[in-house]
């Protein structure tokens, strides 16, 4: 007895247009941050024009003070904007690995009985593998582990997997794209709390985007395991 997966080709045509829309409402709201210049610059003239103060008011230093809230508010902004970007591609590489996940739950459903929750990337990969399809062979996976990285780099900061980024993706992490001992994330930490620590931009995500969606272009019509080889391999 054999497993099957089977590529249906509207199914196929489903999650690429799943992970299509990541980007169409990463678009449709990405507005809200057009205009964080002036939206900080009236922030700060509101607070000096509403200030409670009286004759003896040093408007010096009310206006020095507001100018210094009205920075604090656009780099508060701009880390919003950057978070809504960055959050955007983990979006984009979770609603992938999560199709694999439930393409290959439900696929092997039609022969075997497991516990679905218990199914991880790492074991997709060995599944497929042992159906004759080496994910990492692929000509999209060289960008999709980039995603994958930069995805693991946002969660968790500095560690293993942003080291790896740095490696195939050193402009992320430089400020100054001539002086490369200048590290962005080394100097703010996590990512998610600076606007300035990752240089990830809009281009970044339509082309993993663009990976994702031609990995399932690159998946055959049918794959076949034998039963047998897959459950004892399961059982290592």
């Amino acid at each position: 007895m054999q497993t099957q997966l089977y590529f249906w080709k509207p199914l196929i045509e489903r999650h690429q247009e799943e992970l299509s829309i990541v980007l169409d409402y990463y678009n449709k709201t990405k507005s809200y941050f057009n205009n964080i210049e002036e939206e900080s610059k009236e922030y700060g003239e509101k607070l000096f024009r509403e200030y409670p103060g009286n004759e003896d008011t040093d408007t010096a230093s009310v206006a020095e003070w507001a100018q210094e809230e009205s920075v604090e508010m656009y780099l508060t902004l701009l880390t919003m904007k950057s978070n809504h970007l960055l959050m955007t591609i983990s979006l984009l590489y979770h609603t992938w690995e999560q199709q694999l996940i439930r393409f290959t739950i439900n696929e092997l459903s039609h022969e075997l009985s497991f516990i679905k929750k218990a199914l991880e990337f790492k074991d997709v990969q060995t599944i497929f593998r042992l159906h004759g399809i080496n994910i990492s062979d692929k000509v999209s996976w060289t960008k999709i582990r980039e995603l994958k990285f930069l995805t693991n780099t946002i969660k968790h900061g500095d560690g293993d997997s942003a080291d790896k980024l740095r490696k195939i993706r050193p402009d992320f992490f430089r400020r100054d794209p001539v002086d490369d001992s200048f590290d962005t994330l080394e100097l703010h930490g996590a990512v998610l709390l600076n606007g300035y620590t990752l240089r990830v931009t809009e281009s970044d995500l339509e082309a993993y985007l663009s990976a994702v969606i031609s990995f399932w272009d690159e998946m055959p019509e049918r794959a076949y395991c034998d039963v047998d080889t897959l459950l004892s391999r399961a059982e290592k």
